[in-house]
């Protein structure tokens, strides 16, 4: 009788529950699943790779980094909830003070930002003692108010002035402020942005030349280490183009992953993590791949596919130009940043310091890849029918 009591009550739980996630959990299922899934498997594989960090740094606390990593995930989680509850077409009201914000909190960490590694890319929140890096925020915020103009120009014509105004200009400031401190991020946003650009129907003499004032004067400030990581950003191409050089890193990852084989060593027996530096963030890729061998690496692999695919998907639900920029944007930088993060695990292109979205330790790039996806979560809603077009 007991036992058909707990069974009933088992049963109710799970109807309720399924009940609570169709009511509650709007837009495209297949993204809400695989973020979830991303964000506990994360935790497993942080805990492993953090050990050694955490021993050494937080006097012997072994778990420090993993009840950081599980706070870190519950809030990006539910900050993903609550952005994709919006409606997309409300964004339009704040794409402008998002953007213009993250400049001059990137102007700010510039001369007054914590320095770690020779750069200037955090700025420490006081009373709470955490530090949040505005070259984040400064990502989704420029993909978002460059989708706004794109879209209110999607039918008309450009002019040179319009043009140099807001998106050319606009991408230019950003990306070069972030570029002084964070190589990598600046090139990557900046690629985005032409994409995103090139989709929204810019004229394409004016991106030719817009890109290509941009590479010289990068190339410019890095050979004349005029910015913050220049000489790191020389060293590191150096080093990718010498076939007689392997990096320190890049040494430790192919180790890690030539150990792991088909199906790995097993959760949580990396030995590669005790010589990785920065095994939880730039290279938990390798640990992964370490641990649950190409298989796991090759599922990894194809959940951020899948991502890319259902983020485009998530474009038949709008009609409005400006939720289709918007999610396009959106899911190229997420899926971009964890391609980029892999390529350089497996040498493919010069280090570079990225993590992977969603499954690396990070405070700030875990709350904010949680607002990106929310916002593709609420343009896979599909159209609002009271809202004015944009």
């Amino acid at each position: 009788m007991l036992a058909g009591t707990n069974m009933d009550f088992l049963q109710k739980t799970r109807e309720d529950t399924q009940v609570w996630f169709v009511k509650n959990l709007k837009g495209d299922p297949w993204i809400w699943g695989i973020c979830i899934v991303m964000l506990l498997w994360s935790i497993v594989v942080v805990y492993s790779a953090s050990v050694k960090d955490a021993y050494s740094q937080m006097d012997g606390n072994t778990e420090y980094y993993l009840y950081k990593h599980v706070i870190l995930c519950a809030v990006s989680l539910v900050v993903m909830y609550f952005v994709h509850r919006i409606p997309y077409i409300r964004f339009v009201y704040v794409t402008r003070l998002a953007v213009w914000s993250s400049i001059l909190l990137l102007i700010f960490t510039m001369f007054f930002g914590t320095s770690v590694n020779d750069a200037s890319r955090w700025i420490e929140i006081p009373v709470i003692g955490q530090r949040f890096q505005p070259s984040e925020w400064a990502k989704v915020a420029l993909i978002a108010h460059l989708s706004l103009i794109l879209a209110r120009h999607i039918k008309g014509g450009w002019n040179t002035r319009e043009l140099f105004m807001e998106p050319l200009s606009l991408v230019g400031v950003v990306c070069g402020l972030i570029f002084t401190s964070n190589v990598s991020t600046a090139v990557m946003l900046a690629g985005i942005c032409f994409l995103l650009m090139f989709v929204g129907k810019v004229p394409l003499h004016y991106l030719f030349f817009t890109a290509f004032g941009l590479v010289f004067f990068a190339t410019i400030a890095i050979l004349l280490n005029s910015t913050q990581r220049a000489g790191t950003a020389q060293n590191r191409i150096s080093a990718f183009f010498d076939k007689d050089v392997v990096v320190y890193q890049s040494q430790q990852s192919y180790m890690a992953m030539a150990r792991g084989g088909l199906y790995g060593e097993g959760v949580s027996k990396s030995r590669q993590r005790r010589f990785l530096p920065e095994p939880q963030k730039d290279f938990i890729f390798a640990v992964a791949v370490e641990e649950y061998g190409t298989l796991g690496g090759t599922i990894l692999i194809i959940f951020y596919l899948i991502l890319l695919y259902r983020g485009l998907k998530a474009i038949e639900a709008t009609k409005r130009p400006f939720g289709g920029l918007l999610s396009a944007g959106l899911t190229f930088i997420v899926v971009s940043q964890a391609f980029s993060a892999m390529a350089v695990t497996v040498g493919l292109v010069p280090v570079t310091g990225q993590t992977l979205p969603f499954f690396s330790q990070g405070g700030t790039s875990l709350i904010f890849t949680g607002i990106a996806m929310g916002m593709i979560l609420s343009v896979s809603r599909g159209e609002i029918a009271e809202e004015k077009r944009i």
